[in-house]
């Protein structure tokens, strides 16, 4: 056996930062761990620490959330979401290694007529999805030797929506779920089989990682109580509002090119909600 590979990842602490880094290290990679103590906004430092450890890899998985980057603090989220991103950039290329770039399907308009896939541009229409494109481009930008993901409403059981849901119904509380509000739901546990199938072949480029069709957040809450063995009429309180429906369906094309078949989010649901069971 050889040396195994050496993985950083940065928000390490956070809700994907958590599951990729446990996740790396059951699959044998060496992973090292940061998270606000080294902000990704200290390139000097960043480029130090990298030079220190000698990571093959660098996994950027810090970030404004979504919900904490509105227009009045938009400033911070470029700094962080996309500054942030290209400083990552750098220390890999000063150590020759490979940029993994966390992205989201928020990259895209929240209001699209038709699945996109990889080969269509981007138009963002939140501070948060525009920062998160910037961060894109920056990587792009500075290094060749990188892979970029995006996915939708990733979901594990620690924490997040699905959590929250089955938290609700365990405590006898009512959840509001929107019928207005569609993606395709994807596991941490089917994100993470392609990032170290990715890793290990030395892939590069821009991937959509998302499961195939389509579920409003009530459909996917109804499923996940269901398969809990909860009533979900017993749970959930539907609601839409006109002003916050979206509708972001990614098409993960270049997997499928290459051959990888993914599962509906209804084979994935079921998949993680049995083993987290078993």
């Amino acid at each position: 056996m050889g040396q195994a590979e050496t993985v950083w990842i940065t928000g390490s602490t956070g809700f994907v930062g958590k599951a990729v880094s446990d996740a790396l290290e059951d699959a044998g990679f060496q992973v090292v761990r940061t998270d606000a103590e080294l902000s990704v906004c200290e390139p000097e430092r960043l480029e130090a620490f990298a030079e220190e450890v000698l990571p093959q890899a660098i996994v950027n998985c810090a970030g404004i959330r979504r919900d904490a980057a509105g227009l009045s603090n938009r400033v911070k989220a470029y700094e962080v979401n996309a500054l942030g991103a290209r400083n990552l950039a750098l220390a890999a290329n000063a150590v020759g290694a490979q940029m993994v770039q966390v992205s989201s399907d928020d990259v895209y308009s929240s209001k699209l007529e038709e699945p996109v896939n990889e080969f269509d541009n981007p138009h963002p229409d939140s501070p948060y999805g525009k920062s998160k494109r910037a961060g894109e481009m920056m990587v792009r930008q500075t290094t060749s030797d990188h892979i970029i993901i995006r996915s939708s409403w990733l979901y594990h059981a620690s924490g997040g929506q699905l959590k929250d849901i089955l938290d609700a119904a365990a405590a006898g509380r009512k959840y509001e779920a929107r019928l207005d509000q569609f993606a395709a739901p994807t596991s941490m546990d089917t994100y993470v089989k392609f990032l170290i199938a990715a890793l290990r072949k030395k892939a590069h480029g821009t991937f959509h990682v998302a499961t195939k069709g389509r579920a409003s957040r009530y459909d996917f809450a109804a499923r996940a109580l269901e398969l809990a063995g909860y009533d979900p009429s017993q749970v959930l309180v539907p609601k839409t509002d006109p002003k916050t429906a979206e509708n972001v369906v990614l098409e993960s094309l270049m997997l499928e090119m290459f051959g990888v078949d993914l599962p509906t989010w209804e084979e994935d649901l079921e998949a993680y909600m049995a083993s987290t069971t078993a």
